[in-house]
């Protein structure tokens, strides 16, 4: 800067002023170029992708038809996000710009799931799949449709209580259902272990959930309240919201060529330091980790994984049913693969399950299974000081509610051992 100062100095003023001249023509000339460069550099391709879709005679008058699938525009895999438009022939048509090289599962809906299109004979179908090589008219007849069944009634059961809780970590209301046990009004005076259920409309009730099937938690809790060996629980259940796959992910993947998840250290937070301590204060809680535990299936337990290891001064238990450890490269395996520095005093109980029918292919079924027996291997052999765990391997089981609904009372009976078994140990 001094040499500069100097020059200027000894520079007549004509000289001066076309040296700066030549200076901003420079400056002005780098930016030039590095705009040339922003403008020159490659985006992605798009292509026009065309659907047109003829559907079934008796399909009533006037209904609406959409595509739910695993791309954004498609939900994802909302029954009623994109809607395609009726033609004066009957037909329906509906098109969207979309990366070359995205790779797109959906079906046809007319609205819910309960309306999803079928096979000829009314069965179940495999995801229609498209990779999309460039621009392309996808011509679809569709064989029939579920047929729709009378809304089924209420099967949630016990003492309930609702709340839109408010975040301010999530800027959102979530929807949360507490169950108590039979005795928490005979009892009060006693306080009671707590479980956090994420996916909260499929624990309780048919009419909630999202496939019309139930984990039935509350059935299950009071079984075990009034067994022999009696464990009365309070139950969470968090409902998820459209923003899932963002905050049950720790790290972010790629969904049809889009980058989707890594808040589940932000849902995390909003979890412990705000619905907890509010369900401690309005309920009779234990509030030890060793009496807390948090439950997940698929996404929901790959969030498991992450809280008991982020933080096991509040969680001293979890089940991670059937858990998506195919996510971010297998960032679960490779995180649990290296010894953990920071060992708990008191261990926490991990259940892991996965059936062996999950998946969309043979191999994806294997594969499945496989990534389960690996982490529980990599958890016996660098973290068994940390986790007590136990695996359940079940045979013909389905990535599906009904399956976590058959090992819930299990997994239960492991977090939460008797007073009996609990002096075996």
């Amino acid at each position: 800067m001094l040499v500069w100062t100097s020059v200027f100095q000894k520079t007549p003023q004509f000289l001066m002023g076309l040296i700066l001249a030549f200076m901003l023509l420079a400056v002005d000339q780098v930016l030039c170029n590095a705009q040339d460069k922003q403008s020159s550099a490659p985006k992605s391709a798009l292509a026009k992708v065309t659907w047109k879709v003829t559907v079934p005679a008796d399909t009533p008058g006037g209904s609406k038809l959409y595509i739910a699938g695993n791309i954004d525009e498609f939900g994802p895999w909302q029954p009623n996000a994109f809607e395609l438009s009726p033609l004066a022939d009957g037909k329906y048509e509906a098109s969207l710009d979309i990366p070359v090289g995205t790779r797109i599962q959906y079906k046809l809906t007319r609205g819910s799931w309960a309306s999803v299109e079928k096979s000829i004979e009314g069965a179940e179908i495999k995801n229609r799949t498209v990779t999309i090589s460039g621009p392309q008219t996808i011509e679809i007849s569709v064989a029939s449709w579920a047929i729709a069944k009378p809304k089924p009634s209420t099967t949630a059961s016990g003492d309930l209580r609702w709340s839109d809780f408010s975040s301010q970590i999530l800027q959102a209301r979530r929807r949360i259902t507490v169950w108590l046990p039979p005795d928490y009004r005979e009892n009060p005076q006693v306080r009671f272990p707590v479980v956090y259920l994420l996916d909260g409309q499929n624990v309780f009730d048919n009419q909630r959930a999202a496939f019309g099937a139930e984990w039935r938690a509350d059935e299950t809790a009071k079984k075990l309240a009034q067994s022999p060996s009696p464990r009365a629980l309070i139950l969470v259940a968090i409902d998820n919201s459209k923003n899932r796959i963002d905050e049950y992910t720790p790290v972010s993947d790629r969904i049809a060529g889009n980058l989707s998840g890594g808040r589940a250290d932000e849902y995390l937070n909003f979890i412990t330091t705000e619905l907890k301590p509010w369900i401690d204060q309005e309920f009779r809680t234990q509030m030890r980790p060793e009496s807390t535990a948090i439950i997940g299936s698929s996404l929901g337990g790959l969030f498991v994984l992450n809280a008991l290891q982020q933080r096991p001064d509040v969680f001293g238990k979890g089940a991670s049913m059937s858990p998506s450890l195919f996510w971010g490269n297998q960032y679960m395996l490779e995180f649990f693969s290296k010894p953990d520095p920071k060992v708990n005093q008191a261990k926490q109980r991990l259940w892991i399950d996965m059936g062996t029918q999950e998946g969309e292919s043979p191999d994806g079924q294997s594969k499945a299974v496989e990534q389960t027996k690996q982490l529980v291997d990599l958890l016996q052999t660098h973290h068994r000081d940390r986790y007590d765990v136990k695996m359940m391997i079940d045979p013909d089981a389905k990535h599906h509610e009904s399956a976590w609904a058959n090992r819930l009372p299990a997994a239960l009976e492991f977090l939460f051992p008797s007073p009996q078994e609990t002096q075996l140990r």
